[in-house]
């Protein structure tokens, strides 16, 4: 994987085969079931790989490729329902790619791309936000950050004493900084509350979101929880179908039953559409076009709907056993249901998105769509 023009399907390739090595949904179950999820080892191997510099410069330690291969990545990391805080940390280098300076980029970006450094990144959300008063100090909260108790870094949203809003980078173990670990359905991923009391924030640590930067944000962050919900729909429609051909009943496959081939068919159809919007959207952001935007939060909305669907049906078609805990169907279900709220849920990316594809017929700037409501826990 050092190869600067590795394919996206090499990399695919490569990520899955290593991934099924290490125990595959079987390790999942396993580090869900214990205290913690001891992902450490895990990590180190990740690390070595390169995984967390696939969208980092080479001159910063990474791989400098675009955001399709880091797509790709994440697909097969929801593909696996892998519990690592990898989707988060790399949100974290791309909102340094965006939004930070030459000596902010250099600073940060190196640690993350070596896997040193962990983060997560929480999006601007509901007000109030966090403020930050002119002597550099921040109180306030905010909610539902995922992996927050697992990471070294936290890239958290405040707006500064002249109004404008910010990203400020702290230290998890920062004075002043409290993370409040809170229950999350999804069992591969943990969410946490931070707590700011007078927590001090340098200057070299805020990156400023124009409303150019908040918006090349939101469109990198819908394309990778995008990603994740069209490699775990993929899955979970492939282990379903294998199921349907497997399971008899009245001595025939219950998959040659016509009502079942046409609900299978139907997941198939939408599954493969949102798959393609989604690494078009990759693609579009990538080449910085006017259309990035809206496509991107196009994909957001369709990969995320489209995962509840299928992940939903899956339960029901696998009868009995996909309604019990032993079966992993409800692994899927519960982090289709995440990536949802994740990063705007579905009705704040539909208005956004409208207000990109019909410009003046909507008076609102489509960053607001993401001010309107507190999040909630799944």
């Amino acid at each position: 994987m050092s190869d600067a023009h590795l394919t996206t399907e090499e990399l695919r390739t490569s990520v899955r085969e290593f991934l099924e090595a290490e125990g595959g949904l079987e390790a999942v179950r396993r580090a869900t079931s214990a205290a913690g999820f001891g992902f450490e080892p895990l990590w180190a191997k990740v690390a070595e790989l390169g995984w967390l510099g696939l969208g980092i410069e080479e001159h910063h330690g990474g791989l400098g490729l675009g955001l399709a291969s880091v797509g790709v990545l994440c697909e097969e990391l929801g593909r696996a329902l892998t519990p690592l805080p990898l989707g988060p940390t790399l949100l974290a280098a791309v909102a340094l790619r965006v939004a930070g300076s030459a000596a902010q980029q250099a600073a940060r970006l190196p640690p993350i791309a070596a896997g040193a450094r962990r983060a997560s990144v929480a999006l601007p959300g509901a007000e109030p936000l966090p403020a930050l008063d002119r002597s550099g100090r921040v109180r306030g909260r905010v909610a539902c950050i995922v992996d927050a108790d697992r990471v070294d870094d936290l890239f958290l949203p405040v707006r500064d004493a002249g109004g404008s809003v910010c990203l400020a980078i702290l230290a998890a173990d920062l004075a002043g900084v409290r993370v409040e670990p809170r229950p999350a359905i999804d069992l591969t991923r943990t969410l946490a509350d931070v707590v700011l009391e007078d927590a001090y924030v340098a200057p070299e640590a805020l990156l400023a979101l124009d409303t150019r930067r908040w918006g090349a944000l939101i469109d990198r962050a819908a394309v990778l929880i995008a990603s994740d919900a069209v490699g775990g729909a993929t899955h979970i429609l492939e282990r379903t179908v294998t199921y349907l051909g497997s399971r008899v009943q009245f001595e025939r496959p219950i998959g040659s039953f016509q009502a079942l081939k046409h609900r299978a068919a139907t997941w198939k159809i939408l599954v493969e559409s949102v798959s393609a919007l989604t690494r078009h959207a990759a693609t579009l952001v990538d080449a910085g076009g006017a259309e990035g935007a809206a496509t991107a939060s196009a994909a957001k909305f369709s990969a995320c709907d489209a995962y509840i669907q299928v992940a939903g049906d899956a339960v029901q078609l696998h009868g009995g056993i996909g309604f019990t805990w032993d079966h992993e169907c409800h692994l899927f279900l519960k982090r289709a249901h995440l990536d949802a709220v994740l990063h705007g849920r579905s009705r704040q990316h539909r208005e956004r998105h409208a207000a990109l594809a019909f410009g003046d017929r909507y008076q609102a700037h489509p960053e607001h769509c993401f001010l309107q409501a507190p999040p909630s826990p799944p």
